[in-house]
């Protein structure tokens, strides 16, 4: 599963392929996510009872079978196989499927991103426009192999999904949504609401919208599984966690932490940029992660851990937060000592710029109410943000957890500029990371497009015996290799050719039988889905919200969870996992699970709310 968006540095969420996590065991799984599913009945269950189905094809006013295009991200054989279901289960129903599989970035490229008529498609972004004058590249209806982060720790961080495409801040709703009630509003008094009464009844009105909206299908949350070579030390099963990886700098081969190898990861995709801006897809951030730190980075218990800020305050009962940065943050390519002035350019020039000059992915994050979230510097190394409303979540938000910065130096060179943003995209300080400096545990060393990116050790790197006690990082290298096929991946993983990487879940159990890997498991926030495509470019009735819930009804998730997926998921109904402190069950409708899915109620709903012209043969 590939994740989209919400993906900047540390605070982005869980990989399809993991960053450097290792392990000191010899042949135990580390950690303990097996979902248990236990059914219990939708609030207002849809009627699923049909003793027979209307006919064997659906055919559309112009006499001929409506057919789908489905479209989903190459590289897992779960996904293939999950949308091979959805395929047959769709042809029940009376519905052709197309299916083309493609290599993530490349979905992005010409399915996700959009534009309007007189925009070059340098300009695509994931929401260029309304969804009737601005669409993708390429025809879609339907969209697999893709994840949208849930944020548990953090849900009103979802509201770039969400809120209806036509208003600011919707900067990934590419499909086109607008939500049967707003829900941008009741996201926002969640976000700023210092009673959790407050904050709970309004997240859970959220989610019961999405849930009977299904502006895509919710599937599952599957469990991130990662094998590592067993020469790799640096963590106990205590650190297996939400944060699994937080501090990757303190690990090493074999029994004594010194210095030394090459540790390799094995990724199904390959890096779209290196320029963090425009960066929407974690394989991408992963690369970014070996070379800057972030501001900082939370623990498994919620926590916030120091990276560049050094320390913070939070003042006007949670309106106002100060961040101060260490002294010793030094960039490349001669801009100088980070400083405060580096960060309030970055924000208002780059995140809250007006005209998103940047091709910034991440603008609708420091906005409030679609209005700036004011920024001060308030001396050579602080500067504070000061909010119209509390917010208990600031800390935890991808605002300042996870986010990185660039030179005002370089930044201003381009701001102004014709084509500033292509400018500063095709800067070589910014695609071979020269600006980088001490700021990161390596350096970047050479990047080949879909095969490798090589990273070596930072022998100037800030943290070492201040943040870290010790020599950090303890690799010489890290490289993260492409491999296009899975079993090549998981072979080299065998055979030790690479150190780490991520595991289907229908072949986990001879890696856990296998006694030089070791097995981990960790929650993964990332929820599967199949996405409705409701722009002009997409069958029209997709904007139809029960076309959109009989197409829902009609997949069979308990089939991917416990069969295709082997039990390592959780079915999902909503954009929230049941785990999550935020999720109430009263308020989700439920389609597609154990007392939800029919082939004849699918039908019987399309018959009902599909216009005139259409019928079942």
């Amino acid at each position: 599963m590939i994740g989209l968006a919400g993906c900047g540095g540390d605070g982005g969420g869980d990989t399809d392929t993991p960053t450097p996590e290792q392990t000191e065991a010899d042949d135990d799984v580390l950690g303990d996510d097996t979902p248990t599913d236990t059914p219990t009945p939708t609030p207002e269950p849809p009627e699923t009872d049909t003793p027979e189905r209307l006919g064997d094809t659906l055919v559309g006013p112009e006499g001929e079978q409506v057919t789908l295009q489905l479209v989903y991200a190459t590289g897992t054989g779960t996904t293939e196989t999950q949308m091979q279901l959805v395929q047959q289960l769709y042809g029940q129903v009376g519905i052709n499927v197309e299916l083309t599989g493609t290599q993530f970035n490349s979905m992005l490229a010409n399915y996700a991103q959009n534009k309007t008529e007189d925009m070059s498609q340098d300009d695509a972004t994931f929401n260029a426009g309304t969804r009737d004058e601005s669409t993708s590249a390429r025809e879609w209806d339907l969209m697999g192999g893709i994840g949208f982060n849930s944020y548990p720790r953090t849900p009103p961080t979802i509201r770039s999904f969400w809120a209806d495409e036509r208003k600011a801040g919707a900067t990934t709703n590419f499909y086109g949504y607008r939500p049967s009630t707003e829900v941008a509003p009741l996201i926002d008094e969640a976000a700023s609401a210092t009673d959790p009464d407050v904050t709970q009844e309004n997240l859970a009105q959220v989610f019961g919208i999405l849930s009977e909206d299904q502006p895509v299908n919710f599937m599952t949350f599957s469990t991130v599984i990662s094998g590592f070579r067993n020469d790799v030390s640096g963590f106990t099963e205590e650190d297996v966690g939400p944060s699994f990886g937080f501090d990757d700098q303190t690990w090493y081969f074999g029994n004594d932490a010194s210095v030394g190898g090459t540790y390799i990861t094995g990724d199904s995709t390959g890096a779209t940029t290196l320029n963090h801006i425009q960066i929407s897809d974690q394989p991408s951030a992963n690369r970014v992660a070996l070379t800057m730190d972030g501001a900082y980075t939370l623990n498994n218990e919620n926590e916030v851990v120091p990276r560049w800020v050094e320390d913070y305050d939070v003042k006007d009962g949670q309106q106002t937060y100060e961040f101060f940065l260490r002294d010793n943050l030094q960039w490349g390519a001669d801009f100088g000592q980070m400083t405060a002035d580096d960060w309030v350019y970055w924000i208002q020039e780059v995140h809250q710029a007006e005209d998103n000059w940047a091709g910034d992915t991440n603008q609708s994050n420091y906005f409030r109410n679609e209005e700036p979230i004011p920024v001060e510097k308030t001396g050579d190394l602080s500067f504070e943000f000061q909010l119209s409303e509390p917010d208990p979540f600031f800390l935890q938000r991808p605002i300042m957890w996870g986010e990185y910065c660039m030179p005002q130096g370089l930044l201003e060179e381009y701001r102004d500029a014709e084509n500033g943003g292509q400018g500063l995209n095709e800067d070589d300080r910014v695609q071979e990371l020269a600006y980088t400096g001490n700021l990161g545990p390596y350096e970047f060393e050479r990047w080949d497009r879909n095969s490798v990116f090589v990273a070596t050790r930072n022998d100037e790197y800030y943290a070492r015996n201040t943040v870290f006690d010790g020599d950090v990082p303890y690799f010489e290298e890290e490289q993260y290799q492409v491999f296009g096929e899975e079993a090549t991946r998981l072979s080299a993983l065998e055979a030790g050719d690479i150190t780490t990487t991520g595991l289907p879940a229908d072949d986990v159990q001879r890696f856990v039988d296998n006694d030089e890997i070791t097995v981990v498991r960790t929650p993964d926030p990332f929820c599967g889905m199949l996405v409705y495509n409701q722009r002009a470019n997409g069958w029209e009735q997709l904007r139809n919200q029960q076309v959109r819930q009989a197409l829902s009804m009609a997949v069979n998730k308990v089939t991917i969870a416990e069969d295709i997926l082997r039990g390592n998921a959780r079915i999902a109904y909503t954009h929230q996992p049941e785990y999550s402190d935020w999720y109430d069950e009263s308020q989700v409708t439920r389609f597609g699970g154990p007392d939800s899915h029919a082939i004849g109620g699918a039908q019987r709903m399309l018959d009902e709310a599909l216009p005139d012209g259409y019928e079942f043969q």
